[in-house]
C-alpha cells in the first residue's frame, strides 16, 4: 500500500523533506530490536528514492543522506534487511545512473592499477580497455555505493548475492556500450584502436551534462538517433526497478493474519510444553548430579568418516550427533538404527569451517557455525533432512577475516553470540535481534584460545554478566560486561603452576553455579579450579560429598604435557581431558581420575591418535569423541561403578 502511494511520487518526497520524516522516525526504526521493522524501514527509504522528474538541490541532498544511511543498512545481520537495503541502493543507482557509470569505470581501473602494480605479469585483453585515459573525478559517494554493491557480490546469503549481482550488471553493461561507441567513433576519425582516451573524454561530458531523466548523453546526442544506439536497458520507461523482492506481498499476508498466533491463543497447551521441557531437564540435571563415581569407557557407537571431523556434539533429544568437518555437516544416528541419517553443506561460501555451537537446549535447537571469513551460519531444523533451512546468516566482522583461529560462544541468556580468535577485542552479536552489540576489548595483544560466560545467579533475570577468557600467553581474565569498555577487566590469573606461560587450553563455568567455581586447562596439562568468591584468586579443590565444599589446594596434573581438548559435562561432575599422545581420560570434578580410553586396546594400545574434539551429552551421561584417524566414537557409562576414593 505504501509503495502504491508514495512510490515515484515526487510530491511525497518533499512533503517528507518538510516533515523531516527520515531524522525523526525512518532513522530510528534502522535500530529497532525487530528485523521486520529494521526491513520495513528500508523499504520505505527506497520508496522515496528515485522519484525526482526535475531538478531539486534539497532533494539530491537529502537521495544522499538515504543512500548513505542505507550503507550502514547493508551490513545489518537480518537477511531481509540486506536484501531489501541493495533494491533501495538500485533505485539510487538509477536515479544517478550516469554517474555510477563513471564511478564503476574510477574504481575498475584503480583494480587493475593495482594488479599490474602487484604483478609483474602479463596483461589479458580485458585490462586493455580501462588502463589508459585521464583520471575521472566524482563524488565519493557513489563509488562508496558501487564499492558496497561489489562487497555484496561476497554476501554470505546467496539471494543477496544475486541482487547484487544484477545491479552492478545493469551499470557494467552501460559502461561496456559506451566504451564500444566510443571505440566505434575514434576508429572513424583516425585514432589508434584500443587507446579508451574519447571513452574516457565521452564519459566526462556524460557527468557534466547530467540530466534526471536521462534523454541526454553528451554533446551530439539527439532525438533522431536510431534507438539501436541506446545502451541496454535504456528507455523512457527508465524509473522501473532493476530488482525487486517479495517483502510487500509478504508484508501484506502478514498485516491479514490474526494479532495473536496459534500457539500464543492457546497459552495452556504453550504453558503446558514449556512446563513439560522444564521438567524434563530438572529430572536429568538430578539425575546427572550423582553420576561423579561412574566410569565412562562403554562404547556405545563408532565410525570412520570421510574426512578430517572439525567439531562433533549431540543433539539434545535426538539420538543423533552432528559431525563437521571443513565444508560439510553430517547427521549420524547412533541408537537404535546407527548410520548416517543425512549430510548438508554448513558454509555456503569458500571458507572452511571452523567452529560449531547448539543455540537452545530445547526440542528445536538451531546449528551455527562459524567459518574462516567469519561467516556465521544459523540453521533450523538441521536434524531433518527435509525442512533443514538457513534461518540467518551474516558476516561477524571484516577484520577476521582469512583466520586460522575463530572461536564462538552462546549466552543463552541474553542471546548474544561472542566471537573472537586473533583480534584484541570479542565481537558479540544479539541473535534475537540480528544486530552487533558492542565489542569487548580484551586489553591484550595475545590471541584469545577460550572463553565461557557466567550467570549471575540461578534464576537471574538480567542474564550473563560476567565472561571469562583464556589466552595463549597462559593467563585468564575476568570480564564485567556490567561496566564501561576501557573498565571490563575485574580480575587476572595465570593458570599454569609448572608452565606459567603455556596456553590456556578451555575455561569453563557449570550453569547455575552459585558458588561461582571456575575451572581452567593449560596446554602443559594443568587443570585449576577458582573459586571466585574469595578476594584472591587462590586454586582451590573439591573434596567428596553433597556440596563439593571447595578447599585450598594445589592445580590438579589431568595430563604431564600436551593437552590439546578439554570437555566438561554441565551437570555431571565430571570432564574429559584429551591429549596428543596419550589418548582421553575422565576425571570428576574433586580429582578423582575415573578411566583411561585409549583408541586401540591390546597390542595396537600404543598406536595413540590425537583428539580433535570432546563434547558432552548435554542431558544425558554419555561423551563422543573424533580423533585425527577420522574415527568418531561415542561412550556411555560403564555397568560396574567404582568405588570412592
Amino acid at each position: 500500500g505504501i509503495n502504491a502511494e508514495y512510490g515515484g511520487n515526487e510530491k511525497a518526497l518533499g512533503m517528507a523533506a518538510r516533515a523531516n520524516t527520515i531524522d525523526n522516525y525512518i532513522v530510528k526504526l534502522l535500530d529497532h530490536p525487530n528485523p521486520e521493522t529494521r526491513t520495513a524501514a528500508v523499504y520505505a527509504f527506497g520508496t522515496l528514492l528515485n522519484t525526482r522528474r526535475s531538478a531539486s538541490q534539497h532533494g539530491e541532498s537529502m537521495e544522499h543522506k538515504i543512500a548513505r544511511d542505507l550503507l550502514l543498512a547493508s551490513r545489518d545481520g537480518s537477511i531481509h534487511v540486506r536484501r531489501e537495503a541493495v533494491v533501495a541502493l538500485s533505485r539510487y543507482v538509477q536515479q544517478y545512473e550516469q554517474k555510477f557509470i563513471v564511478a564503476a569505470f574510477t574504481t575498475a581501473r584503480e583494480e587493475i592499477h593495482d594488479e599490474n602494480n602487484n604483478s609483474s605479469g602479463k596483461r589479458n585483453s580485458k585490462t586493455n580497455i580501462l588502463r589508459n585515459g585521464p583520471p575521472l573525478k566524482t563524488a565519493n559517494r557513489f563509488i562508496d555505493v558501487w564499492r558496497c554493491l561489489k562487497m555484496l557480490h561476497c554476501d554470505p546469503d546467496p539471494r543477496v548475492q544475486e541482487l547484487a549481482k544484477e545491479v552492478t550488471k545493469f551499470i557494467e553493461e552501460k559502461v561496456q556500450w559506451h566504451y564500444r561507441r566510443s571505440t566505434s567513433q575514434s576508429d572513424s576519425n583516425g585514432s589508434p584502436k584500443g587507446s579508451g582516451q574519447d571513452g574516457y573524454d565521452r564519459l566526462n561530458i556524460i557527468y557534466s551534462d547530467y540530466s534526471p531523466k536521462r534523454e541526454v548523453f553528451g554533446e551530439g546526442r539527439t532525438d533522431k538517433e536510431d534507438d539501436n544506439e541506446r545502451p541496454p536497458s535504456l528507455s523512457d520507461q527508465s524509473f522501473d526497478q532493476i530488482v525487486k523482492t517479495e517483502f510487500p506481498e509478504w508484508s501484506e499476508a502478514a498485516f491479514a493474519k490474526p494479532l495473536l498466533s496459534p500457539s500464543q491463543s492457546n497459552p495452556k497447551k504453550f504453558a503446558s510444553d514449556l512446563e513439560r521441557h522444564t521438567e524434563q531437564k530438572r529430572k536429568a540435571r538430578a539425575y546427572l548430579e550423582k553420576r561423579g563415581h561412574e566410569k565412562l569407557d562403554a562404547q556405545v557407537y563408532e565410525i570412520k568418516y570421510q574426512s578430517r571431523p572439525q567439531k562433533v556434539g549431540f543433539h539434545p533429544f535426538e539420538p543423533l550427533i552432528y559431525v563437521m568437518d571443513n565444508v560439510f555437516c553430517s547427521l549420524v544416528e547412533y541408537e537404535p538404527k546407527p548410520g548416517l541419517h543425512h549430510r548438508f553443506e554448513c558454509c555456503k561460501s569458500r571458507g572452511v569451517a571452523k567452529d560449531a555451537i547448539l543455540l537452545n537446549d530445547h526440542k528445536c535447537p538451531f546449528l551455527c557455525v562459524i567459518n574462516s571469513d567469519a561467516e556465521v551460519y544459523v540453521w533450523r531444523s538441521f536434524e531433518n533432512p527435509d525442512m533443514c533451512s538457513l534461518a540467518s546468516t551474516f558476516k561477524a566482522s571484516v577484520e577476521m577475516s582469512k583466520q586460522s583461529h575463530i572461536l564462538m560462544n552462546y549466552a543463552e541468556f541474553s542471546s548474544n553470540l561472542l566471537i573472537s580468535g586473533q583480534l584484541k577485542r570479542i565481537v558479540s552479536w544479539n541473535l534475537a535481534r540480528e544486530t552487533r552489540c558492542t565489542d569487548i576489548q580484551t586489553h591484550t595483544d595475545s590471541p584469545l584460545t577460550s572463553f565461557s560466560s557466567l550467570v549471575n545467579s540461578k534464576g537471574s533475570s538480567s542474564g550473563e554478566s560476567l565472561l571469562l577468557a583464556g589466552f595463549q600467553d597462559g593467563e585468564c581474565r575476568l570480564f564485567d560486561l556490567r561496566t564501561s569498555s576501557h573498565n571490563q577487566v575485574v580480575r587476572k590469573f595465570g593458570v599454569g603452576l609448572r608452565s606459567k606461560s603455556s596456553p590456556v587450553v578451555s575455561v569453563h563455568i557449570k550453569p547455575n553455579n552459585d558458588n561461582k567455581i571456575i575451572y581452567a586447562a593449560s596446554n602443559s596439562g594443568e587443570m585449576c579450579i577458582w573459586d571466585l568468591r574469595k578476594t584472591k584468586t587462590e586454586v582451590a579443590e573439591f573434596s567428596p560429598g553433597p556440596r563439593y565444599q571447595p578447599q585450598h589446594h594445589s592445580a590438579l596434573e589431568v595430563f604431564s604435557s600436551n593437552l590439546t581438548t578439554v570437555a566438561f559435562h554441565n551437570y555431571a561432575p565430571v570432564m574429559a581431558c584429551g591429549s596428543r599422545d596419550q589418548g582421553i581420560r575422565i576425571w570428576n570434578t574433586w580429582g578423582d581420575r575415573l578411566n583411561d580410553i585409549r583408541n586401540y586396546e591390546g597390542i595396537m594400545g600404543q598406536k595413540i591418535v590425537p583428539s580433535v574434539s570432546l563434547e558432552f551429552h548435554p542431558f544425558e551421561y554419555k561423551l563422543v569423541s573424533a580423533g585425527q584417524d577420522h574415527c568418531v566414537t561415542v561412550y556411555a557409562k560403564s555397568t560396574d561403578p567404582i568405588s570412592k576414593i
